[in-house]
């Protein structure tokens, strides 16, 4: 085949072509991958997606439920049910600053069956400009967590 002064190869016109087509569909096609809500009842998946990591070893993960917008924002309402080691609690309460919540709370209508803290459980909050609702609940005799988060 040759290829005369001035004329482009057929196959380089059709790849332009493609290329153009695709450039044009490129935008589209992140907003709408960026656009994907997220939605799981799994505990390790629940854990995975508001830690970011899997769950370390010293917690038993019971159950889980996380729901996340399709906003850029990163909206989420999570549930978690666990069992961790004291030692890992008390990280945790120190690092996220937490501390009792003695006010009035409204229990959220959303919640599934499972998420019941005891009678025996403590409460604890932000109590900031950050606190969103979200809740935070030991139980001081069996060492059984809840954590309800919400980022609006």
């Amino acid at each position: 085949m040759t290829i005369e002064r001035g004329k482009p190869k057929r196959c380089l016109k059709m790849s332009t072509k493609r290329r153009n087509i695709f450039m044009s569909l490129l935008p589209a096609m992140l907003l709408l991958s960026s656009c994907m809500q997220t939605n799981t009842s799994d505990a390790k998946e629940t854990f995975r997606y508001w830690a970011g990591t899997d769950a370390p070893a010293d917690l038993e993960l019971l159950n889980g439920q996380y729901w996340q917008s399709q906003h850029f924002s990163k909206e989420y309402i999570m549930y978690l049910k666990f069992k961790p080691t004291q030692d890992w609690w008390n990280k945790y309460v120190n690092f996220n600053s937490i501390s009792e919540d003695q006010g009035s709370w409204n229990f959220p209508n959303d919640a599934p069956t499972w998420f019941y803290p005891s009678k025996n459980s403590v409460r604890y909050g932000r109590g900031d400009e950050l606190d969103q609702d979200s809740r935070y609940f030991r139980d001081s005799l069996t060492g059984i967590c809840y954590i309800y988060e919400v980022q609006q």
